[in-house]
């Protein structure tokens, strides 16, 4: 088992979270219930000596009629994120977002950050999921939903409290 398998099934360990194990492939599977969808899958896959992968799932592929619409919306979804993707199997049309963390051979990555790591897929599908399922079984536009899910957001951080501030603007914690 690599170093970087070793740690995330620790901090598996440290969340008390089911999963499964394969040291000889360095693969790691576990399910997760979201908001928006009953579970998700979530693959860890190290990448060599210096990093990983995490996809997480999501339970419902798109029907080949409606991949093309899915694509759109999640195309929109990817545009200006920082952290990861969505993508698309135009085969079998399984839909995931993938977050890579490359730490380097010496490096394992602290649990706040494996957390943040693990966490992103859940929270782009806890984000987009229930506009993700509009395109697949209501015929939404990609363009609008993406749009209405990003205005949302947006409404819902400017009427966030501020952070209280000290003279001079900086933030106090």
């Amino acid at each position: 088992m690599t170093k970087h398998l070793n740690a995330i099934r620790e901090y598996c360990d440290s969340q008390n979270w089911n999963y499964s194990l394969d040291e000889e492939k360095n693969y790691l599977t576990m399910r997760m219930s979201l908001r928006s969808v009953d579970s998700c899958t979530i693959h860890a896959q190290m990448r060599g000596e210096d990093g990983f992968t995490i996809y997480t799932v999501f339970p419902v592929k798109a029907p080949e009629g409606k991949r093309d619409a899915v694509a759109a919306f999640l195309t929109r979804a990817n545009y200006g994120l920082i952290l990861g993707n969505f993508e698309l199997d135009f085969d079998d049309g399984e839909i995931r977002f993938k977050v890579t963390a490359i730490c380097g051979e010496d490096n394992i990555l602290p649990p706040d950050v494996m957390e943040r790591t693990f966490d992103m897929g859940f929270c782009m599908f806890d984000r987009y999921g229930e506009g993700l399922l509009s395109v697949l079984y209501g015929n939404a536009a990609p363009i609008e939903t993406v749009d209405a899910i990003e205005r949302r957001d947006e409404e819902e951080e400017s009427e966030a409290p501020a952070a209280p501030t000290a003279p001079g603007g900086t933030m106090l914690s």
